[in-house]
C-alpha cells in the first residue's frame, strides 16, 4: 500500500505556475519525462498540421509483401530467412558417410616405423600421392572407407605403423537452384550440403512452388525427390544425397493447396499430393480438437464458376470425397469457454464451461466459496472490456495533454497545473483492468438467473477474502487504512484519519465499493449525501478518496473523470492483493 500513498502525496504536492506564451525550460523540466515527451510531440504534430504538405506518390515496393500470399502454407516458416550472397554458407558437420571428391583435403599422420604428418588435397584424377606408398584413389569413397583403404596401404608398406586420417577441409560445389524458388541462381556450397541446405540458402519456396516435389537432377536424371513434409510432419530423418558440382535443384509448381479451419489442432493451409485425401489433411493438422463438432462439417469449393458449399453430417463422409485445389475444409466446434478463478473458492484454476454458462455455474464447479470468502468484492475481468477501457484512457490522456498546452499558453500566471500533470502521467502508463460489475451472491443468482453474467473465453474471476478495513486517500491529514466499523459513517472515517486538509474538494468525494461500483458524494455540515440525496453506506473494503480542490472548471472536469478511472483500477488491485499467498 506504500506505493499508493506515495502516488497521492506526489499528486497534491507539486505546484507549477505558467506565465509565458510558449513552453519555457523551467516548465518543461518540471514535467515528468513521459508527459514532457508526449507534450512536445503533440505540439509538434499540431504545428505540422498547419503547414501544407507536398509529397510524390511512392513507387517503392515492399518486397516482403510479395510472398505473403503463401505465408500461411505449412512449411513456409521453415524458410523464414535466406542467404543474401552466393558465398559458401557455414559447413555442416560431416560424418563417416561423407563422399570424397576432388578438392577435399585430408590430414594423414603415420606413427611407427614411418613417421609422417602432412595434408593432401584430392587431385582431379581422384587420388592422393603419399610418399613411399604411392597413389591412392579416394574419389567416390566414403570417408570411412577411405580411412580403411589408407590404413591397409600403410600396413602393406610399413611394419608396425599406425595411420590416422581426418578431413580438414571440404570441397566447394556449384549448384543451380531453379524453378519456383524465392531467389534462383547459381550457389556455392560446401561438399557436405544437400538439397535442403541449398533451398534454405536460396530463401526457400516462392508462392507458386511446391513443398512436396523438389527434384535433385544430376546428369539430366532425377536422382532424388525431396518432400519437406517428410521432415516437418513425419520426422523422417533419412539422409539426403550430398550435392555435387553441376547438380540442378528444381522446385516444381505447387500441387493441391487446401486449407483446414475450425476445431483442428493446427489450422493452416497445406499442400496435398494428388494421391492424398482429406484423412491426410486432418493428419497434417494434428487431428481434431476434443471439442470438435464432427456432425458440423462443410467444404467450400470452387465449382461451376463460383464457391459452392458441400455440407456433411459426419466427418466420415469426407472419405467419399476427393480433394481439389483450393478446397477449404471447416470442422465445427462446441463453443466452450476457458475461464480462470482465483481466491477464496475451494478449487481455484482453469475451467472449461459450455456456451451460456455464467458465474453461478463456474463457482459451483469450483466447489463453492471458502469460509473466508467475500463475494461482495468479487471481480470479473474481461479482455474486451479491458481493450475498451484502455482506448478510453488513451483518449482521456490526449485530452489532458491538450488542456495542458492550452492552459500553459495563458499569461495570467495563476494556473496551477500540478494536479492535471500528475494525473496525465498516471493515466499514460496505467495498467487498465477489464472489470465488469457483476453479481456474486449465489443465493440471488440461484433465485434470479437473469442476474447471472454469462462468461466468455479468457474471463478471469477473483474472489477476495473477507476484508475488515476501509481505505482513505487524498486530501486528508493521514492517508491509509482504518479498521471497518459498521457504526461509522463517511465523515467518521475521514475524521479518524485527521480530517480534511484546507485544499480538499468536499463537493466531489469518491467512494469505490468492493463490488466496483463508484459513487460521488459531497460533504455539508458533516453530512454526506449522494447526488440523488440517497444514504451513503460504507462496506468493508471500500475506498474513500478526497480529491484536491481545483478552481479551474475545465481542469476539474477532466481530472474528476481521470480519478474515476484510476480509482476503479485501484479497487481491482487492492482486492487482488488480498488473495495473494506467500
Amino acid at each position: 500500500m506504500h506505493f499508493i500513498k506515495i502516488f497521492f502525496v506526489f499528486l497534491i504536492s507539486i505546484s507549477i505556475n505558467i506565465s509565458s506564451q510558449e513552453f519555457d525550460e523551467d516548465f518543461l523540466s518540471s514535467l515528468p519525462e513521459n508527459v514532457r515527451n508526449d507534450l512536445l510531440k503533440k505540439e509538434k504534430d499540431r504545428l505540422n498540421l498547419q503547414e501544407p504538405v507536398y509529397r510524390n506518390q511512392s513507387s517503392a515496393i515492399d518486397k516482403t509483401d510479395e510472398d505473403k500470399s503463401n505465408s500461411r502454407v505449412y512449411g513456409a516458416d521453415f524458410f523464414s530467412s535466406f542467404q543474401s550472397t552466393f558465398m559458401p554458407i557455414n559447413e555442416p558437420n560431416f560424418d563417416a558417410n561423407y563422399i570424397l571428391d576432388y578438392g577435399d583435403v585430408l590430414n594423414i599422420q603415420l606413427i611407427g616405423q614411418k613417421d609422417l604428418l602432412d595434408t593432401y588435397k584430392i587431385s582431379r584424377n581422384g587420388s592422393v600421392n603419399v610418399p613411399d606408398i604411392g597413389k591412392i584413389n579416394l574419389s567416390g569413397l566414403s570417408l570411412n572407407n577411405a580411412n580403411k583403404l589408407i590404413q591397409a596401404k600403410v600396413k602393406e608398406s610399413f611394419i608396425g605403423t599406425e595411420a590416422f586420417i581426418n578431413l580438414v577441409s571440404m570441397r566447394d560445389v556449384n549448384v543451380m537452384i531453379a524453378g519456383n524458388v524465392f531467389n534462383p541462381g547459381v550457389y556455392t556450397l560446401s561438399g557436405n550440403s544437400n538439397a535442403l541446405h541449398a533451398l534454405v540458402m536460396a530463401g526457400g519456396i516462392d508462392n507458386q512452388g511446391s513443398y512436396r516435389e523438389i527434384k535433385l537432377i544430376r546428369n539430366n536424371e532425377t536422382i532424388e525427390i525431396l518432400d519437406i513434409y517428410d521432415y516437418l510432419i513425419y520426422g523422417n530423418s533419412s539422409n539426403l544425397a550430398r550435392l555435387r558440382s553441376g547438380d540442378l535443384i528444381f522446385v516444381e509448381r505447387s500441387k493441391n493447396i487446401v486449407s483446414v479451419n475450425g476445431a483442428v489442432k493446427r489450422p493452416m493451409i497445406y499442400e496435398l499430393k494428388d494421391s492424398e485425401t482429406f484423412d491426410d489433411l486432418l493428419n497434417f493438422a494434428n487431428g481434431t480438437e476434443i471439442y470438435a463438432d464432427t456432425t458440423n462439417v462443410f467444404i467450400d469449393r470452387f465449382d461451376d464458376g463460383g464457391i459452392q458449399r458441400i455440407s456433411l453430417t459426419s466427418i466420415e463422409e469426407l472419405k467419399k470425397l476427393n480433394i481439389r485445389d483450393r478446397d477449404n475444409l471447416y470442422i465445427g466446434d462446441y463453443k466452450l469457454r476457458e475461464v480462470f478463478i482465483d481466491g477464496a473458492v475451494k478449487n481455484t484454476g482453469f475451467y472449461l464451461l459450455n456456451e451460456g454458462d455464467g458465474i453461478f455455474d463456474l463457482i459451483s464447479r469450483a466447489g463453492g466459496y471458502a469460509e473466508n470468502a467475500y463475494p461482495f468484492g468479487g471481480i470479473l475481468e474481461n479482455e474486451t472490456a479491458r481493450i475498451v477501457n484502455q482506448e478510453a484512457n488513451q483518449i482521456l490522456y490526449k485530452k489532458l495533454l491538450s488542456q495542458i498546452i492550452d492552459l500553459s499558453s495563458l499569461s495570467n500566471g495563476n494556473n496551477d497545473l500540478s494536479s492535471i500533470i500528475m494525473i496525465a502521467d498516471s493515466i499514460r502508463d496505467e495498467e487498465v483492468s477489464g472489470r465488469i460489475n457483476a453479481e456474486f451472491n449465489l443465493e440471488l443468482l440461484k433465485n434470479n438467473p437473469e442476474l447471472d453474467t454469462v462468461l466468455h473465453d479468457g474471463d478471469r474471476i477473483t474472489i477476495p477474502e473477507l476484508m475488515n478495513h476501509v481505505y482513505v486517500f487524498g486530501e486528508v491529514a493521514n492517508s491509509g487504512t482504518i479498521t471497518f466499523d459498521k457504526d461509522k459513517d463517511t465523515y467518521a472515517y475521514i475524521s479518524s484519519q485527521g480530517g480534511f486538509t484546507e485544499t480538499s474538494d468536499r463537493k466531489n468525494i469518491y467512494i469505490i465499493y468492493p463490488n466496483g461500483k463508484s459513487i460521488k458524494v459531497s460533504s455539508r455540515n458533516k453530512i454526506f449525501m449522494t447526488q440523488n440525496n440517497s444514504e451513503v453506506k460504507i462496506y468493508p473494503g471500500s475506498i474513500i478518496f478526497v480529491p484536491r480542490r481545483i478552481n479551474n472548471a475545465l481542469i476539474r472536469s477532466q481530472t474528476l473523470q481521470a480519478y474515476t478511472s484510476i480509482l476503479g483500477n485501484l479497487g481491482v488491485s487492492l482486492a487482488s492483493i488480498s488473495v495473494l499467498k506467500d
